[in-house]
């Protein structure tokens, strides 16, 4: 018997008991404190079957992705073309008839936390150059820049003219969990009943939440373990040379490369110099067209430039700033 089955028989059972305690004539205290908890009773269930209908049919948070309650969000707003990406179903001969934008990078670019595509930046972008260009999202949630190397070579369609590598200091954490700095969080076992029923699995997550954040192994937070992989001059090292190979993939199809800069959008200020390293080293590749966020960031209230307490990736209305700046900085002319 599933767990969330125990639990149902057993609310049952409560209930059948309330109703016969209540029905019985001998003990009358007993009928009248079991008639009492039957209101109390009804309400609670009514509540607790409420509350587990709303996160199951109606409840979607982009964040929780971990819980029963978080796939909802993507199964209801990703939908993916036949590469794998949350974009367009694109045609050789489509491409072939426009100027091509292909955008690489992570989560920021797919839009996670974005119910509606038409506000991701890429989309806004596209919106503004017409018709005459098409911009091909080559982004997954997750995706450090070796896997986006992956990506950006195995797209099957015509090179492209013009390249935006989208970037987030997370991307060297690959590199330092590869080499010698692990990342654990400490959540403890998930309870069966959180892997059936939707209320338990959004009781659960919200209340292991913060410990998904701090590193078992040092007690560093994410954001310190980022910093201090860049910090570590063998893991920066490994990490530049990510970079230079993607950087020369792109540059060997004759695209024009633009980089954009996404800060730690809770805590830009943070960021800055780890934004500002990853900046001149990609001038030093021969890259210049670079757009740094950060300033952008800071000057927006925290509340309107993230996603949600619990999604810290860029809100819509953000990613549509972004759009707007990536046409006003390198297209408008």
């Amino acid at each position: 018997m599933s767990p969330l089955t125990t639990v149902i028989l057993v609310i049952v059972l409560v209930g059948v008991l309330l109703v016969a305690l209540a029905a019985q004539r001998r003990f009358k205290r007993v009928r009248s404190v079991a008639g009492g908890l039957i209101i109390s009773y009804v309400m609670v269930v009514a509540l607790l079957v409420g509350a587990e209908l709303y996160l199951r049919y109606g409840y979607a948070d982009s964040r929780m992705e971990l819980g029963l309650h978080g796939q909802n969000w993507s199964e209801r707003y990703i939908e993916r073309n036949s590469f794998g990406y949350r974009d367009d179903e694109w045609t050789p001969e489509e491409l072939a008839a426009r100027q091509t934008v292909f955008v690489i990078g992570d989560s920021f670019t797919e839009g996670w936390g974005i119910n509606d595509v038409n506000d991701r930046y890429t989309d806004v972008l596209e919106d503004r150059l017409g018709d005459e260009y098409a911009v091909v999202e080559i982004a997954r949630a997750g995706q450090a820049t070796e896997a986006q190397q992956r990506g950006f070579d195995s797209y099957p369609y015509r090179e492209p003219d013009v390249v935006i590598w989208q970037y987030f200091p997370n991307d060297i954490e690959v590199a330092a969990q590869s080499n010698g700095m692990p990342w654990e969080y400490d959540a403890p076992p998930i309870p069966p009943i959180a892997e059936e029923s939707y209320l338990a699995s959004f009781i659960y997550w919200r209340a292991v939440y913060d410990r998904l954040f701090v590193n078992v192994v040092d007690g560093r937070s994410e954001w310190e373990y980022h910093y201090a992989a860049y910090d570590n001059p063998y893991i920066w090292e490994i990490h530049q040379a990510e970079i230079a190979r993607l950087t020369e993939s792109i540059e060997a199809t004759g695209a024009r490369l633009i980089v954009v800069i996404f800060p730690n959008m809770v805590d830009p200020f943070s960021s800055i110099p780890y934004v500002d390293r990853v900046e001149q080293y990609f001038n030093t590749l021969g890259v210049t067209e670079v757009l740094k966020l950060t300033d952008e960031a800071a000057a927006w209230p925290l509340d309107e430039r993230i996603v949600s307490h619990y999604d810290s990736h860029a809100s819509a209305a953000f990613s549509r700033r972004v759009g707007e700046m990536v046409y006003e900085r390198f297209f408008a002319d």
